[in-house]
């Protein structure tokens, strides 16, 4: 018999999380039984990430989750929180979720995780109610409890709707379960944050279905899927469930599920149309079994809402956010660009070195690039302006060679006028780029910073009046209700028949959330981006016209003066404050 060395076993039952989970914890199985906390792929594979990320750095536990349906990730969390308070002393963890209901299915957990402990290792209790699970010594005399007062540690429960629940606790760990569906999660995670410390031993896990674009969840995932928070984002794909897989009844239920599957359609240009579930099985290297599965979901259990499968069981993260408003752009075209983004070759900034353009790089520049500029080739530059502030939207600027190839980008914040510097800078490292900036808001001081640098290839607009039939010209791409649906078309077309090069994770994540809204106008959903959709399609409107194929804004149409007048000015390109010289001197 070997001896057990019970002072390495404690050891190694308070530092090692899984060690604990795995040999004391129990559940309760869907078919109510009870059996010991093994942890699932989904479980097993977020424990792997954390620990490569976070832990073994010694750094603050940060985690968001966006997860399909019933991946035991609100278990895995409670495993956790319950392991850091039942093991240690002085630690507080709170447990919040949307509605009472799942707060107590939740705090259910903790108190069976407790009840099962073998006796050895189990904490002393205090109590145990609705709100809260207390590991101290129960005893009413005071000198035992000074002698032996128990870890002094404590697990609270509380919903969405008390958003003062925290604000005067210290937490060492929180558990904020489905945020997507918080009334007011902004108000409440925001008093919450406050009360985590940024030490190592703390832990706060986020995890949610999505519900729709827009609202805290959202935007706070996409700051972490960019690196704008400390948190790491760790997406759950359906198919990552052994769970989600049905099985035939029959070979012959099965090879006629695959014949329906891989039929194939020629459309009228002559060209091979593929069913959605066979591009869904190719992109994601799926089993007839698990695509069975999806089908048999999405009608026995979704009533055939493909999009509400979507949304509860999501393939990508663009795919879980689910539009309002009728998307634009061909989902299938941009599920088949998503299998094929690449990381860029380059990432960095440009720096001019005595009249050179240098990139230097830097994992979280500015600047991506994914070609390297070829001598003699043309190219393009669509470009887009913000304010630059800290919290609004991003500059971007997107070069495109003559292959319509998505080529290198600059995508960040910046002053409108700093950001002509780094337009300048990327045009003339693509060989003197014929450059289009949206010359709308702060596109104006973006264009006279470029023209200050004796730029010269720039794009001007040109505009007709039939008023005497004159034709001006105006530096800069005006986006308007004449010209945005007409660009706007274009680049849908060219990315429904697949003519662009597209690698770019942010540009393809854009493109799934840009809808037609209500009054049948182009935008981005609440909540999302749509700068490097509006770069783009002026960078594609350059090219063509560069080819040949020029692109003219429509005429306008048997206005009167007076119209027409008030609409120059509703479009004016430059703000209004620019001296009239100064306009004289650019041509504008």
């Amino acid at each position: 018999m070997v001896a057990i060395n019970y002072d390495k076993l404690l050891q190694r039952i308070k530092t090692d999380d899984q060690f604990y989970i795995e040999n004391f914890l129990k559940i309760k199985t869907k078919t109510g039984e009870l059996q010991k906390f093994k942890l699932n792929p989904m479980q097993q594979k977020s424990a792997d990430l954390i620990k490569k990320h976070q832990k073994d750095k010694g750094l603050p536990v940060r985690v968001i989750w966006l997860k399909a349906r019933q991946h035991g990730i609100s278990t895995y969390c409670e495993g956790e929180i319950f392991h850091s308070t039942a093991c240690n002393s002085f630690v507080n963890s709170l447990i919040i979720a949307h509605e009472d209901k799942a707060t107590q299915n939740l705090f259910g957990m903790s108190k069976l995780f407790y009840e099962e402990l073998p006796t050895a290792i189990r904490p002393m209790k205090k109590y145990s109610n609705e709100q809260a699970l207390a590991f101290e010594n129960p005893a009413t005399d005071e000198a035992i409890k000074i002698q032996n007062p128990g870890l002094r540690s404590k697990i609270t429960v509380a919903t969405a709707k008390n958003v003062q629940t925290a604000r005067s606790m210290m937490i060492h760990n929180v558990h904020v379960s489905e945020v997507a569906f918080f009334e007011n999660p902004e108000t409440l995670m925001t008093g919450l944050l406050q009360c985590i410390p940024d030490t190592p031993n703390s832990s706060i896990f986020i995890e949610s279905t999505a519900n729709g674009v827009g609202g805290w969840f959202y935007d706070f995932w996409w700051k972490a899927v960019r690196g704008e928070n400390e948190y790491l984002p760790i997406f759950l794909p359906w198919f990552d469930n052994p769970e989600y897989s049905k099985p035939f009844i029959s070979d012959y239920e099965r090879n006629a599920f695959i014949d329906e599957i891989e039929r194939k359609v020629i459309d009228p240009d002559g060209r091979i149309v593929k069913t959605e579930e066979f591009l869904i099985k190719e992109q994601f290297d799926l089993s007839w079994e698990q695509l069975h599965w999806r089908r048999w979901c999405i009608n026995n259990k979704l009533n055939g809402n493909l999009d509400l499968f979507r949304q509860e069981y999501p393939s990508t993260p663009e795919e879980a956010f689910i539009s309002s408003g009728r998307p634009v752009f061909n989902a299938n075209s941009l599920k088949e660009y998503a299998a094929k983004k690449q990381e860029p070759i380059f990432r960095g900034y440009l720096q001019d070195k005595s009249g050179q353009i240098v990139p230097e790089s830097d994992g979280s520049g500015f600047v991506r690039i994914w070609k390297m500029p070829i001598k003699d080739r043309f190219y393009c530059i669509g470009g887009d302006v913000s304010e630059g502030l800290a919290k609004g939207d991003f500059s971007c600027a997107v070069v495109i060679d003559e292959a319509f190839d998505i080529v290198a980008s600059w995508h960040g914040k910046l002053d409108p006028d700093l950001f002509g510097n780094e337009v300048v800078k990327l045009a003339k490292f693509y060989n003197e780029a014929y450059t289009g900036i949206e010359n709308n808001n702060h596109g104006g001081t973006t264009l006279r910073s470029i023209i200050k640098q004796e730029y010269w290839n720039i794009y001007y607009e040109k505009n007709y009046s039939k008023l005497g039939d004159l034709v001006s010209e105006k530096m800069g791409w005006n986006t308007n209700r004449r010209t945005k649906p007409l660009m706007i078309n274009m680049l849908a077309s060219y990315i429904r028949e697949k003519y662009l090069g597209i690698y770019w994770d942010t540009f393809i994540s854009e493109c799934f959330t840009y809808i037609v809204d209500s009054d049948n106008s182009f935008n981005a959903q609440s909540g999302a981006h749509d700068d490097t959709i509006i770069a783009v399609a002026i960078a594609l409107q350059l090219m063509l016209e560069g080819i040949g194929e020029q692109f003219e804004p429509e005429q306008p149409k048997d206005e009167t003066k007076q119209q027409y007048f008030e609409d120059s000015i509703k479009n004016d390109p430059i703000e209004y404050d620019l001296a009239k010289e100064d306009a004289e001197e650019f041509s504008l």
